[in-house]
């Protein structure tokens, strides 16, 4: 498997089919998180994971650009589930939403060992409010 295939493993496995074995597998343990979810290990990417996944349900994520040279691959993804449960303070609402997130990730030796990400926390806001 290539960086971008891996990458793109990441996101289908861990949001979408919710195998948290192959995310342990392909996320390196000492893994860094420069993004406001601050993970700091496979472990706690695997957390992340668990609780985007009790926040959104029947969450689907396309990738729509992957982009990979060296040890950095860049994606932009497209998230699109319902509310199901607390988001940055605001309990379930039941609502579709759907969001464009950039991320970006470091791999070396078949492992994703750092990531920079940005979700529209405003836009999701104020999605989740209106």
């Amino acid at each position: 498997m290539n960086n971008k295939e891996l990458v793109v493993s990441f996101f289908e496995e861990g949001y979408t089919k919710h195998n948290y074995d192959h995310i342990m597998e392909c996320v390196a343990e000492d893994y860094i998180d420069h993004s406001p979810a601050g993970a700091r290990s496979n472990a706690d990417a695997v957390n992340i994971l668990k609780i985007v996944e009790g926040q959104f349900a029947d969450l689907k994520i396309e990738v729509l650009d992957v982009f990979g040279e060296e040890d950095m691959v860049a994606t932009r993804i497209l998230y699109d589930g319902i509310h199901a449960g607390t988001c940055m303070g605001i309990p379930a609402t039941g609502k579709r939403i759907r969001f464009e997130a950039l991320e970006n990730f470091k791999v070396i030796d078949g492992k994703i060992v750092e990531s920079w990400g940005y979700w529209p926390d405003k836009e999701i806001e104020q999605t989740l409010l209106k």
